[in-house]
């Protein structure tokens, strides 16, 4: 036998899967950004009902928010680890960012590229914000994650007509999920593009959407007696009436938009000037080389704005950040398109570099805003070691705004450290800023918490302990702040 004949005789290796390979890469690099988060996610207080399986915490959310998904997930009747579930939420968004860009650059693209491109998309401060509801969120990502991953298999038109069945799903679970759906279809490559069926495809998705809203309102006056969905108090809520008050609502809807500009680049001025700037220059280039592909992507981008903008008119409420994470999606596929066209031109080099440094970019302030974020848990855990001393209700004297890892977890409510103390001892805990009447029985100088230095002190008492804080705040509690900056208005 001769050499050639030998060689001949041996099969080919096979090329790995394409796909799995990208949600594998964009899981493990998600999963090297949150390296904080990973032993000990930071909750968010109103997830915490999510992770314990708890559905009379969650219940007043069907009707406030229309989360009848998420409430059945609360029904599960099981409760996992809050690091299993992190785990869960990073694999559903890294298989619905794979499949997004597996779709949408085809053959156009290397893996490397998509990869980068995935991060882009799904690391922008809106997700990283939205991540730490990521018990809640589970069933929701899933089922956007289940249709990323039969648009890789089905056909266009096959896709299109299954938005009547998840998009009215997924809206139960997060509001802006249903743009995550329409992302799929407007970015997809190797398809017929043309005003006409641009017109079909947004009119099939308002069409499911408005399906969606009035399951919701169904489902609300089934269970509840309100068909519709009244706005909870803590969204300051301010209902247009007539056109002055529309008109007085619109200006929120513009502090919205500049606050997703500004928060958007991680609070960063100068990042901001550079991603909308080089956003600007990537629609420009993909406009000129392909019309329609940018007239698709723009077209997904303005209907979400426009929704949440009547959202924020009609109702008059405070819309925050993290709701505008879909527009990372179809920046990401602008950013994308630029640096392929970038290196179809004759310049691979800049491309390669230009890609790598946004990529590096939302890696970096993703991790570190991971690491930031997980401060109170850090705390929260030293404060536990010295409770475990103890028996009985832990009574919370002084103020949580004293503390520093509250200002940089940005927590939202007292009941933030009431939850993670009992997740953490299993002991009753009693907020005394909130309950003072449970605490009159407490010695005064327990009661008065720790005078003239900040951080945390525990004494052991009879029946129980004190955890004593500062009573001096660091910061206004973040609900009643924004009341009072929209009476100044």
């Amino acid at each position: 036998m001769t050499l050639a004949s030998a060689g001949s005789s041996v099969a080919p290796r096979r090329a790995l899967p394409q796909l799995p390979v990208t949600v594998a890469a964009v899981f493990a690099m998600l999963l090297l950004t949150a390296l904080f988060q990973l032993p000990d996610p930071m909750i968010r207080h109103d997830d915490y009902p999510a992770l314990l399986a708890d559905p009379s915490l969650f219940y007043s959310k069907t009707l406030t928010e229309g989360r009848w998904v998420n409430y059945l997930w609360h029904l599960r009747g099981f409760v996992t680890p809050a690091w299993l579930n992190f785990l869960t939420y990073q694999l559903l968004w890294a298989v619905y960012l794979g499949c997004l860009v597996h779709n949408a650059f085809g053959r156009e693209a290397e893996i490397w590229q998509r990869v980068m491109v995935a991060l882009i998309a799904g690391l922008g401060l809106p997700w990283v914000l939205i991540s730490l509801w990521f018990n809640t969120l589970i069933p929701g990502l899933a089922i956007v994650a289940l249709y990323a991953w039969l648009a890789t298999r089905l056909s266009e038109r096959a896709c299109r007509w299954l938005m009547l069945v998840f998009v009215p799903v997924s809206l139960m679970a997060y509001t802006t999920y249903p743009f995550l759906i329409l992302g799929l279809s407007l970015t997809r490559a190797g398809v017929a593009r043309s005003a006409r069926d641009l017109a079909g495809l947004l009119a099939l998705f308002i069409a499911s959407f408005a399906l969606g809203m009035l399951a919701i309102y169904a489902l609300n006056y089934a269970v509840h007696g309100v068909f519709g969905v009244p706005m909870a108090e803590w969204r300051n809520p301010s209902p247009a009436r007539d056109l002055a008050s529309a008109l007085e609502n619109s200006k929120l809807a513009w502090q919205f938009l500049v606050s997703l500009a500004q928060k958007g680049a991680y609070n960063n001025t100068v990042l901001a000037l550079l991603q909308w700037g080089l956003l600007a220059c990537a629609v420009w280039a993909v406009l000129r080389q392909d019309k329609w592909r940018a007239i698709y992507l723009l077209s997904g981008a303005f209907l979400g704005l426009a929704l949440i903008c009547l959202q924020v008119i009609r109702s008059g409420i405070d819309m925050p950040v993290r709701s505008g994470g879909f527009l990372w999606i179809f920046g990401a596929m602008f950013i994308g398109l630029f640096v392929l066209t970038l290196r179809d031109s004759g310049r691979p080099r800049l491309s390669r570099n230009l890609l790598f440094a946004v990529t590096a970019v939302h890696v970096i302030f993703g991790g570190l805003t991971h690491r930031v974020l997980s401060e109170w848990h850090r705390v929260s855990r030293a404060m536990a070691a010295e409770l475990a001393e103890g028996q009985g209700p832990v009574y919370v004297t002084g103020t949580y705004l004293s503390l520093e890892a509250a200002r940089k977890s940005d927590l939202q409510k007292h009941h933030s450290v009431a939850f993670r103390l009992h997740h953490l001892t299993g002991r009753e805990t009693v907020m005394c800023e909130s309950r003072p009447e449970d605490c009159a029985q407490l010695p005064e100088e327990l009661r008065a918490g720790l005078q003239g230095r900040t951080g945390f002190e525990v004494r052991q008492i009879d029946g129980g302990s004190v955890l004593m804080l500062s009573p001096e705040a660091l910061r206004q509690d973040k609900l009643e702040a924004a009341r009072q900056l929209r009476q100044a208005d």
